[in-house]
């Protein structure tokens, strides 16, 4: 199927934005609730509205709900959901109000994707796929079903996108769906999924779409000739044999070497090289990309060859892992090797994100991931202003106040970490998951070291009633009610 957008009328944009406008100012006082509805009136009138209606509708929903505000009741949420369920449009409109209020609710949010895909909203379907995506990766036990459905939506916006002449938004669509699909193989949940051919399906769809469209002339390149044709079919049935994609490899080099300076030329050899994926194929990847970059002066060209070199890293260290597991008793040098290559990783990862941030000064989610891996290094004093930037960020507020608590911890200063993460375990609303299987270890500890023991172990209770044998909580709580008697 392909979306035919609702045409919004200048009368109704303006009318959307003194809507908005109200909002905003309605907002800064704290008054979320009524900004909420000023919101969603704005957007019955410009239901395309991502950046000024459906983005901050959400900040402030996520403002709400770290201010105490409640969920919708009983009576509320079938007033709003059964008013809609014939109009699309109404339906999405509910949906998203019922998000605002319960901004944690992943049905709630698979609800307002489904709802703008059947009003046929491709941008604002695309923002709501990102909110939903990241509520997936909260749930308690991940739904591999819902990754599937995410993935799907963004390989219909791809097609949508490439059909309508728009190939740097069908390429970014396409990436994400990958992207989405990485993170259900990583999950280790997928017995019941074939995702590896999913994977490769919609890899030969990028890597067609990106020998398709080249930097300019807005990307685009006709195929005139049937061989083309047929290398096109071949890559879309997923036919990715040794010998066929050796073949596509030395064509896509020969293309590359007539015109070097074309990004789609540059992005299929690399995308190629990296799914054959031998060590020399990565050596020859991160050789182009480093070329590029030298000619062009574009970053991104850089970035990319980071993540394949930190890839590398992380491959050699799990496979050091590997060794030693197998061995019985473990091998020293192993040990040696292993802690060695860690360490590298940890230096390097530094170096990668440190310019990173210095690249993009205000990306709060590079300062976040910046700070994990100060962290990491036991730099918490360079960590702590990093983490105390993202918290403005809503995606990473309640990971960055965990950070910020535990570096506060292993400073020593524990009734600081008390105080954070308290706020951070009650504005977080998920149970049981790792980020709050963390908060509580560590404010547990905490409250230890100041003596505090009915408070750790109040703690450490929850904690032990979500997994038993977290870390050493069970020997924490027999030492603790020891000290009792």
């Amino acid at each position: 199927m392909s979306y035919n957008p609702p045409e919004i009328s200048a009368e109704a944009q303006q009318g959307a934005e003194k809507f908005f406008q109200h909002a905003r100012t309605v907002a800064e006082s704290r008054n979320y609730d009524y900004a909420i509805e000023l919101y969603l009136q704005g957007l019955d009138k410009d239901p395309r509205a991502v950046e000024k209606g459906h983005q901050p509708l959400r900040e402030v929903s996520l403002r709400r709900k770290m201010s105490g505000g409640k969920k919708p009741g009983f009576l509320e949420t079938f007033k709003r959901t059964s008013a809609s369920k014939k109009d699309p449009h109404d339906g999405m409109l509910a949906a998203e109000y019922m998000l605002a209020k319960d901004p944690l609710n992943v049905k709630y949010a698979q609800e307002l994707v489904k709802c703008a895909d059947r009003a046929e909203l491709p941008e604002t379907l695309r923002w709501a796929l990102a909110a939903y995506f990241e509520l997936c990766q909260g749930e308690k036990k991940l739904s591999i079903a819902r990754l599937l459905e995410i993935k799907n939506y963004y390989e219909k916006l791809g097609g949508y996108y490439d059909k309508n002449d728009k190939p740097d938004v069908a390429l970014e669509c396409y990436q994400l769906g990958l992207d989405v699909l990485d993170y259900a193989i990583q999950s280790g949940r997928t017995e019941k999924y074939d995702l590896v051919s999913e994977q490769r399906d919609l890899a030969g769809r990028l890597t067609i779409l990106r020998g398709k469209y080249e930097r300019a002339d807005n990307f685009r390149e006709s195929i005139p000739d049937m061989a083309a044709q047929k290398e096109l079919h071949d890559r879309e049935r997923g036919v990715k044999s040794e010998e066929l994609l050796t073949q596509m490899i030395e064509k896509a080099r020969n293309e590359l070497q007539a015109n070097p300076n074309v990004t789609g030329k540059i992005n299929s050899l690399v995308d190629l090289l990296l799914q054959r994926g031998h060590g020399e194929d990565e050596a020859e990847a991160i050789e182009i990309l480093k070329n590029a970059e030298e000619r062009s002066g574009q970053y991104s060209y850089e970035m990319r060859a980071d993540d394949v070199r930190i890839r590398q890293r992380k491959r050699k260290t799990s496979h050091l892992k590997g060794q030693l597991r197998a061995q019985k008793p473990p091998d020293d040098a192993l040990k040696q090797q292993l802690q060695e290559a860690e360490a590298e990783l940890v230096d390097f990862e530094l170096k990668v994100y440190q310019k990173r941030v210095e690249q993009y000064p205000t990306d709060r989610r590079l300062k976040f991931e910046y700070g994990k891996r100060l962290y990491s290094a036991k730099r918490y004093d360079d960590a702590l202003p990093l983490f105390q930037e993202a918290v403005a960020d809503p995606k990473s507020a309640v990971k960055a106040k965990c950070y910020i608590g535990t570096c506060f911890f292993q400073k020593g200063w524990h009734s600081q970490a008390v105080d954070v993460l308290t706020e951070a375990v009650k504005s977080y609303e998920i149970t049981g998951d790792q980020t709050s299987k963390e908060m509580h270890y560590v404010l547990g500890r905490a409250y230890e070291e100041l003596g505090d023991r009915d408070s750790a172990l109040k703690t450490y209770s929850k904690l032990i009633q979500w997994e038993y044998n977290y870390r050493d909580v069970r020997q924490r709580i027999d030492k603790l009610q020891a000290k009792e008697g």
